[in-house]
Parts: structure tokens; C-alpha cells; sequence
């Protein structure tokens, strides 16, 4: 299997990633059925996986999801981030989760840092996103996205 071998089922979610990012900075929400059609889109996709990675895939989901329903559970985070956070892990090649780990960080970081500047600008005033309106807010589903659109190019860096 090449490098970017592992990135198909990835680049088959790109639609998806981008309309759950922008539906959570528009709403703070991420819609059931938009984890289930990333999930379907990996449904299709697996195949041209060897099973030994789709394995480590699920295995990885698998530890997302319970670690983050256990931050549901504390209230820090919630339950579309949950959803979709376990989801994102079945698009991330067992070779690179450590360079998911280094994207979704600094995703976090730069979706906090725009969505705080966009609060003190003149426009968000009359921005309608729910994001930019109720401080204290993080949309995890904008950051998750973005830290997957960045994975392939952080995973051919760093591996």
C-alpha cells in the first residue's frame, strides 16, 4: 500500500468534513445524520483497505469514543463532538494518528483564535453563527474537520 494509499476513504469525507465544520460554526451543532453518512462514506470505502488497517481503524475509534463519552459524561464536551470526533478517527491511517494528534491541536488552537477575533470585530456584530454569538463556545466539529483536511499534507511531513 502506497503512502497516500490509506488517505482514500479521507478524501471520499471531504464534502461531509466541510459541511459538518460550517453547519457547527453556523449552529453549534452536527447533525446525526451527517455522522452517519461519514460513516457510510467509510462503509464504501473500507475495501480498499487491508483488513489488518481497518482493524487498527476501529480500534482507534473504538478508545476516541470512550474516552470522549466520558468527557461528555464530566460536560466538556458535547455529544456531536462525541460523535463525530469517533467517526474522524476511522479516517486517520494507524501510521498517522500521532500526526492527527499534531493537527487537531493546532486546529483547536486556530478555530479558538478566529473565532475569538471574529467576536471583537466589527463584524460579527451582525454575524448570524452561533459561534461568533455565545461566548464560551468551541465548535470541536469546525476543528476536527479542519484537523483532517490537514492530516494528509502533516502525515507526508512528518512520515
Amino acid at each position: 500500500m502506497s503512502a497516500y494509499a490509506g488517505f482514500v476513504p479521507l478524501a471520499a469525507v471531504g464534502p461531509l468534513l466541510i459541511w459538518a465544520g460550517i453547519n457547527d460554526l453556523r449552529q453549534l451543532r452536527i447533525p446525526n445524520w451527517l455522522v452517519l453518512c461519514m460513516a457510510a462514506v467509510f462503509l464504501l470505502t473500507e475495501p480498499l483497505l487491508p483488513l489488518a488497517e481497518t482493524g487498527m481503524r476501529l480500534l482507534a475509534a473504538g478508545v476516541v469514543l470512550l474516552i470522549c463519552a466520558a468527557l461528555f459524561h464530566m460536560r466538556v464536551i458535547a455529544g456531536g463532538d462525541v460523535k463525530m470526533m469517533s467517526v474522524a478517527l476511522l479516517f486517520v491511517p494507524s501510521s498517522a494518528l500521532a500526526a492527527f494528534g499534531w493537527c487537531f491541536s493546532a486546529a483547536m488552537i486556530a478555530v479558538v483564535i478566529a473565532v475569538t477575533a471574529l467576536r471583537f470585530s466589527p463584524p460579527a456584530a451582525t454575524m448570524n453563527w452561533a459561534a461568533v454569538q455565545a461566548p464560551g463556545s468551541l465548535p470541536m466539529g469546525a476543528a476536527i474537520s479542519l484537523g483532517l483536511a490537514a492530516l494528509p499534507v502533516a502525515a507526508g511531513l512528518t512520515g
